[in-house]
């Protein structure tokens, strides 16, 4: 049984022979039953007399589901641009008749347009016009020819589809120079310009000249390539227009969240419709226009753009917060012109030092298969011994502040160890025992700082903790850190390198469609790897240098353990609270994102979370991987209430109370899977960020704070739905 060249027909020519040509007949019956199976139509015709196929015989039509998607997606295409060629007619009547107008019309009469009023009517009346012939022609032809029916030569002629994407991605490239030419000579200024000239160019100006031209010039590019029928054009136009509907909709987004400029009080949008079409209008004709483009320009496609970022994204753990990050820092930026300040952006990175620092190690235990609830007890309690040890002491001994740093670090670690043993030698799961030393370990706040008091280190009368530090001993640290990162960068750029090098050499005989996406971004990691690596590096190096220098001047130097840990930084406004925690937190992400990924006791964590008895079988002692974990947890939450003392300079018997399911909860947002084995720092990281932004974003846009538990609930259900659907695309 053999199919014909189209691969929809299968036909027999049985023998004379009757035994051959009922084995033909059951062999058809047979196929016959598996695809309906399958969910396919056959279409048989046997003929029951003569018991022999007819000459039509059994059309199995593969092609069904396929052509059956292409109609829907044709006819989506379709109705699609018939609201945008609407739409554009609208906008056209309303500029024609001055009802919208552009630009100020103050004592000018209604038939009187100006220049941007007669461009925009202009090209309004043009797409609108192409966009309904586009749709017609979907409509009425039976065959609708595509793209690859384009690059393939099947039509001679261009397709009205293909010249809509054309003309699409032509006053894409030609609207962004534009925008580019006007930013650039200060007819378009971005941000405060008074009493400024057009000549100085602020930070944003800059960045969206460079990013107008780069998008105009790669955009006309790719235009020429479709023209000239090059192949790779077709990839890049998914790319332009996907990003191109991304930019209308974040300026759909921008002029709803305006609207409440507009409207009256108690009025609704139809009292000033004009203006409510001109906030809303643009981004709502770019994003339908980009969408029904990229819905026809992937019809036939094997890989879109789409399904090329999504399988980018099922590589990292942390896809749910990758994407829910995106999404929040767009939405926030739009809702509010304040969040986007340095004042904001440094608050929610400070405000969650001590949580970030603490989910770290909370993820690595939730990546080895087990929970800890005590962190927040651990917390509280290691930060009470390091200031006890400084101010009242501990069984009558004061100590200094590094030793108080290092007993406390020492007490959590005892804690920590404490849970992992119990859940050793008991096989309790993990929540019930750490649940039970939640409530251990908090009663060491509330016996030690009773009453309801707080424990204070100004109320001691004690001089700020000064340590003392010599600018060689700096320098060596420097050096030495600088080594460590050379080592790290040592196994990752090489990596990168070859993830490059193998793009570029199988480049010509990639057959992939997006070979271009996969290039740039094997190309993007290389570089920002590099300049990462050798940048901090050069930093280090240069801090050795300065210490060296200070040193033959002045060998000794001293600065507040407080200031040192959590202090704010002098280099920035005093008005944008951003504190060396921060670089603490962002030090301590990278370490152990180094750790997880790149050496042995990582694999050995995924392993022992993954698969325990596997990781048994492979010489792993998954007992020691796991009571290590607890006990890193543990001192990691006690050096994120060092470093929240250090701010605070005090402890109550509260600190740290539900401090343990927010942390879990980031983790969770990061991708970390309740179940073990799956995980990463960096999600984390990001997770933490949600929380930040969340609260300082709800705060601004003028939502009710209160909300703020609810809407960390729907963030924690949507990042885990997104999370479960990469990992489904992964497999």
């Amino acid at each position: 049984m053999e199919p014909n060249k189209t691969g929809e027909r299968i036909r027999y020519r049985p023998r004379r022979n009757s035994a051959r040509r009922r084995a033909a007949q059951r062999c058809v019956h047979s196929f016959e039953r598996n695809v309906r199976i399958c969910g396919l139509q056959p279409m048989s015709d046997i003929s029951s007399a003569s018991g022999e196929l007819s000459p039509s015989a059994t059309v199995v039509s593969y092609a069904e589901p396929k052509r059956a998607r292409r109609s829907s997606n044709l006819t989506i295409t379709s109705v699609l641009l018939v609201i945008v060629g609407v739409a554009s007619l609208i906008i056209t009547e309303q500029i024609l008749t001055g009802w919208l107008a552009l630009g100020e019309r103050a004592n000018i009469p209604r038939s009187n347009l100006n220049p941007i009023e007669l461009t925009v009517a202009a090209g309004c009346l043009l797409w609108g016009m192409v966009t309904l012939r586009t749709a017609l022609g979907f409509f009425t032809h039976e065959r609708v020819p595509t793209i690859r029916d384009y690059f393939e030569g099947t039509h001679s002629r261009m397709a009205p589809g293909i010249l809509l994407t054309i003309a699409l991605l032509g006053v894409i490239g030609v609207v962004s120079l534009v925008l580019a030419e006007q930013v650039l000579t200060g007819w378009l200024p971005l941000g405060e310009r008074i009493n400024i000239p057009r000549s100085h160019l602020n930070t944003a100006e800059i960045l969206a000249i460079i990013g107008g031209t780069l998008w105009g010039v790669v955009t006309l590019r790719t235009v020429y390539g479709l023209w000239r029928r090059d192949h790779r054009a077709w990839a890049w136009a998914q790319w332009v227009v996907l990003l191109t509907a991304v930019i209308g909709m974040s300026a759909l987004l921008s002029g709803m969240f305006d609207l409440h400029t507009l409207v009256p009080r108690g009025g609704s949008i139809f009292d000033n419709l004009p203006g409510v079409q001109e906030l809303t209008a643009p981004g709502l004709l770019i994003f339908l226009s980009c969408v029904a483009v990229y819905r026809y320009i992937t019809i036939d496609v094997e890989l879109s753009a789409a399904q090329a970022l999504r399988n980018t994204l099922a590589k990292s753990p942390g896809a749910g917060g990758i994407i829910g990050f995106i999404a929040l820092f767009i939405v926030f930026s739009l809702a509010s012109d304040l969040f986007l300040e340095p004042r904001s952006l440094a608050g929610i990175v400070t405000t969650n030092i001590t949580r970030g620092i603490v989910a770290i190690g909370v993820t690595f235990l939730m990546i080895s298969g087990e929970f800890d609830l005590s962190v927040g007890s651990t917390y509280g309690a290691g930060a009470l011994i390091f200031l006890l040890m400084m101010t009242e002491g501990v069984f009558g001994i004061t100590t200094s502040v590094i030793p108080a740093a290092i007993i406390a670090l020492i007490f959590a670690g005892i804690l920590g160890l404490i849970n992992g043993l119990i859940l050793i030698w008991t096989g309790i799961p993990s929540f019930i025992v750490t649940l039970g030393t939640l409530l251990a370990y908090r009663a060491i706040l509330l016996v030690v700082v009773a009453d309801g008091r707080i424990l204070r280190y100004a109320d001691y009368r004690l001089p700020p903790p000064y340590i003392h530090f010599s600018h060689w001993l700096i320098a060596a640290g420097a050096l030495a850190l600088a080594a460590v990162i050379a080592y790290m960068g040592y196994r990752l750029i090489p990596s990168a390198w070859r993830g490059f090098r193998s793009e570029v050499a199988g480049y010509r005989d990639d057959p992939r469609d997006m070979r271009d996406f996969y290039l740039a971004m094997a190309f993007v990691r290389f570089v920002l790897t590099a300049v990462a690596v050798l940048g901090a590096i050069f930093l280090l190096l240069q801090a050795a240098y300065y210490n060296i220098l200070s040193a033959q001047v002045e060998p000794v130097f001293e600065i507040s353990f407080f200031e040192l840990m959590n202090g704010q930084f002098h280099f920035v406004p005093r008005d944008v609270n951003l504190r060396s925690g921060v670089m603490w937190w962002f030090i301590l992400v990278v370490i152990f994102q180094f750790i997880l990924t790149q050496t042995r006791y990582g694999n050995h964590v995924l392993a022992v979370g993954g698969n325990p008895g596997a990781a048994r079988a492979q010489g792993i002692n998954v007992n020691r991987v796991k009571v290590t974990n607890f006990v890193i947890s543990a001192m990691l939450a006690c050096l994120a209430g060092i470093i929240n003392v250090s701010r605070l300079a005090n402890v109550d018997p509260l600190m740290g109370n539900g401090l343990e399911l927010e942390v879990i909860a980031a983790s969770v947002i990061g991708g970390a899977l309740l179940s073990g084995g799956y995980g990463s720092i960096i999600g984390a990281f990001l997770g933490v960020l949600i929380f930040g932004m969340l609260q300082t974003g709800l705060v601004l846009v003028g939502v009710d704070s209160r909300a703020f538990s609810g809407v960390i609930g729907v963030i924690i259900i949507v990042a885990v739905v997104i999370n479960t659907a990469v990992r489904r695309a992964r497999k």
